[in-house]
């Protein structure tokens, strides 16, 4: 379980850095877009965790 979840963290994050850095040697608007994907990659890594760590939902209720 640990294991996992070190990776969900850096694969989230290793993704959307390497989007951001493409993003910015495209459009020539460094570092602003790779600023803005480490904030979304590491946004979207603690939402995997969370969703991992998390109880599942029983059906019927909320």
């Amino acid at each position: 379980m640990g294991m996992r979840v070190g990776v969900e963290l850096v694969s989230a994050l290793a993704v959307a850095v390497a989007i951001g850095w493409f993003l910015d040697k495209w459009l020539d608007t460094r570092p602003f877009l790779l600023m803005l994907f480490f904030v979304l990659g590491g946004a979207a890594g603690v939402a995997n965790v969370w969703r991992l760590v998390s109880p599942p939902k029983r059906p019927g209720r909320e």
